[in-house]
């Protein structure tokens, strides 16, 4: 008889304890990228609400929560980080096979447990690579089955990576693994309909926490059903719209995601449906000039899929704003970037973007192949036009370690002094973290 889906799937989980060359250089970067973001979200409203509503801070703590300090309870730390993570919705995507965020919600759940079996660096970056393989595989298996019943990719396939990635640093073997899924399973959740509100990044913390929970129990032995992901009432029945027959992650560990098809990493914190025409407009800003005052309309060509995220085309508070292409590209146009601090809500108000949102709008072409353009049309009549097919920071155009030592810089800066974070010292560490002897110490720097 055939192993299941499942069965094999632990089976990679458990069996990868070295990964092939080239991977390692990608996952410190993506693990560095995740981090400059965690500290960034430290500092959100979210961050805040979640602290005074959960378990205390204690100086004395086990496990860290970069930006805010110690926490005793892993599993609450492991919600609060994924919280961090995704608030500004500035972390890396899976654009071709999760169809979401899938760093976020696995370093999110490998680091308390780090913290807790006192794992290597190399063990992190190993196991959050086999994370990674596992979410973008399992979303390219289920496709738009999964995201056509409003299912949020990071609240559900985050949360099976997320297991899998903590089920791999603590070496389960495949039952336990096995185990580990199942549990996660029953932990996953979460719907779009949450999109350009808080929630969206609890989505993230649910999935870490589930993650780590899951493959902390299934250590102990805490049972789950077997053959999850197709058995009846299982992943397949519960979390798409029953037009597949089978989930079936081909290729898993053969090219992995982090080579090919790659993660994009986020250069803007904003939704990533805007990115293509934020490029467009600091393309055309620079290249002609632009003064706002002479701008009578600004239309951006877009995939019928974005404009399900973007829904805000007149934003009222600093999330929405992120949902927004008419917010993002006037900010860009005004100010030539688009930086964490244009998301405070205060910053809406500011005239000259104020002034320039009503004249975006946006198009779907009748082929979505021509997606990307942005055309600027002067009160004079002149018509200023660009496109691009990629996003800077996409794996077509990836980023750099001096894009990721820039971000980390601006996101740790907004954490307000209450952290004594050097980044300087923190991106040396991270470069040479599969070198390090324990982790957590890094997140000591």
């Amino acid at each position: 008889m055939p192993r299941s889906a499942t069965a094999r799937l632990a089976e990679f989980i458990a069996d990868t304890r070295e990964l092939p060359p080239g991977v390692p250089e990608r996952a410190k970067l993506h693990i560095a990228d995740t981090l400059a973001c965690i500290f960034a979200g430290s500092a959100s409203r979210a961050a805040a609400l979640l602290t005074r509503v959960s378990a205390l801070p204690d100086d004395n703590g086990r496990i860290i929560v970069p930006g805010l300090g110690r926490w005793n309870d892993p599993a609450i730390a492991a919600m609060l980080i994924g919280v961090c993570a995704h608030a500004d919705d500035f972390d890396d995507t899976s654009e071709g096979s999760m169809n979401g965020h899938p760093s976020a919600p696995i370093l999110s759940a490998l680091i308390p447990t780090a913290c807790m079996v006192g794992a290597a660096g190399a063990d992190v970056v190993r196991a959050y690579a086999v994370g990674i393989e596992v979410a973008c595989k399992l979303g390219a298996a289920v496709g738009a089955a999964h995201t056509r019943r409003s299912w949020h990719t990071m609240s559900t396939l985050g949360a099976l990576g997320a297991a899998a990635a903590a089920a791999n640093l603590r070496a389960l073997d495949a039952g336990g693994t096995e185990r580990a899924l199942a549990i996660a399973c029953s932990f996953a959740g979460g719907i779009l309909g949450n999109t350009g509100t808080m929630t969206k990044s609890l989505h993230c913390g649910r999935a870490a926490q589930a993650g780590y929970i899951a493959a902390a129990l299934a250590g102990e032995g805490f049972t789950a059903g077997a053959d999850i992901l197709e058995a009846e009432a299982g992943f397949l029945d519960t979390f798409t719209d029953r037009s597949l027959s089978e989930i079936d992650p081909a290729g898993i560990g053969e090219v992995w995601e982090l080579i090919s098809p790659g993660l994009a990493v986020k250069l803007y914190p904003c939704c990533s449906c805007t990115h293509l025409a934020i490029d467009g407009a600091l393309e055309l800003r620079q290249r002609h000039a632009l003064d706002t005052e002479s701008i009578d309309r600004i239309t951006c060509s877009v995939r019928e899929e974005c404009t399900h995220y973007l829904r805000f085309p007149d934003p009222r508070t600093g999330i929405e704003a992120k949902f927004s292409m008419n917010y993002t590209v006037a900010v860009a146009l005004a100010h030539g970037k688009v930086t964490l601090g244009d998301f405070d809500t205060a910053a809406l108000a500011r005239e000259k973007v104020a002034n320039l949102v009503p004249k975006v709008c946006m198009i779907v072409p009748p082929d979505e192949e021509d997606a990307g353009e942005i055309e600027v049309v002067l009160k004079d009549g002149r018509r200023l036009t660009t496109r691009r097919k990629v996003p800077r920071g996409a794996p077509e155009d990836p980023p750099d370690w001096d894009d990721i030592f820039g971000k980390l810089q601006q996101c740790i800066a907004v954490t307000n002094k209450r952290t004594l974070t050097q980044p300087e010292m923190l991106f040396l560490a991270l470069r040479g973290m599969d070198g390090q002897a324990e982790f957590s110490d890094l997140l000591r720097i």
